[in-house]
C-alpha cells in the first residue's frame, strides 16, 4: 500500500513568495485550531536593502540573526556570512518542540545557509521522517546534495509558487494539511 505524502515542499525562485505563502498558511491553520511549530527565516532590511536573515521559532517567537552581510566570520553563502551557532541554538529547541506538540511543522527554508548546520540537517530529517505533516520552503532549482536528498524523498509533494497560484497557495496548503491529518 502506497501512503500519501505527508511532507509538502514549496519551491520557487527567490522573492517569489514562498515565505509569504507559508506565513499565510500558518495563519489559516491557527485560525482553524491547529498548533504550528518550526522555523521561519525572514530577511533583515536596512534602508530597504536586504542585509541578512533571521531565524525565528514559530511557536515561541524566539529569534536569532542567522546571516548578515556585515559578519566577518562563518561560512560564506552568497554575500552573507552565516552564524551556524545561531542556527544550532534555535534548531535545538524549535524543531524538537514542534515534533512533540505541533499538529504541523513549518520549515522556512531548507537552503544553503541552514544546511551549514549539522543540527538543522539532522532535526529536519527527523521532522520529515515523523508522521507530523511538514510544510517546507526549499531552494528552487537544485537537485544535488542535501537539497536534492529532500526533493527526491518519496514522502513529499511539491508545490510551486507562481504568479498564477501565489494567492491561492495558502488555502491549498492549509487544505493539504487538513487532508493529511484526517484519520
Amino acid at each position: 500500500m502506497v501512503s500519501m505524502p505527508h511532507n509538502a515542499l514549496i519551491t520557487g525562485p527567490p522573492r517569489s513568495g514562498k515565505t509569504t505563502a507559508l506565513e499565510r498558511t500558518v495563519s489559516r491553520l491557527r485560525t482553524a485550531g491547529y498548533s504550528v511549530g518550526g522555523l521561519s527565516a525572514p530577511d533583515r532590511r536596512k534602508d530597504g536593502e536586504r542585509v541578512g536573515f533571521e531565524l525565528v521559532d514559530i511557536a515561541s517567537g524566539d529569534r536569532e540573526v542567522m546571516a548578515d552581510v556585515a559578519y566577518t566570520a562563518g561560512p560564506r553563502v552568497g554575500t552573507y556570512r552565516v552564524d551556524v551557532s545561531a542556527i544550532d541554538r534555535l534548531t535545538r529547541t524549535a524543531l524538537p518542540a514542534a515534533l512533540r506538540s505541533a499538529d504541523c511543522i513549518v520549515i522556512d527554508e531548507i537552503a544553503p545557509m541552514q544546511l551549514e548546520s549539522e543540527r538543522f540537517v539532522r532535526e529536519t530529517k527527523r521532522a520529515l521522517e515523523s508522521p507530523t505533516p511538514v510544510l517546507a520552503a526549499i531552494k528552487d532549482g537544485e537537485t544535488d546534495g542535501g537539497i536534492g536528498d529532500v526533493k527526491h524523498r518519496t514522502d513529499t509533494e511539491l508545490f510551486r509558487v507562481e504568479p498564477a497560484t501565489r494567492d491561492a497557495l495558502p488555502e491549498t496548503l492549509a487544505a493539504w494539511v487538513r487532508s493529511v491529518t484526517q484519520p
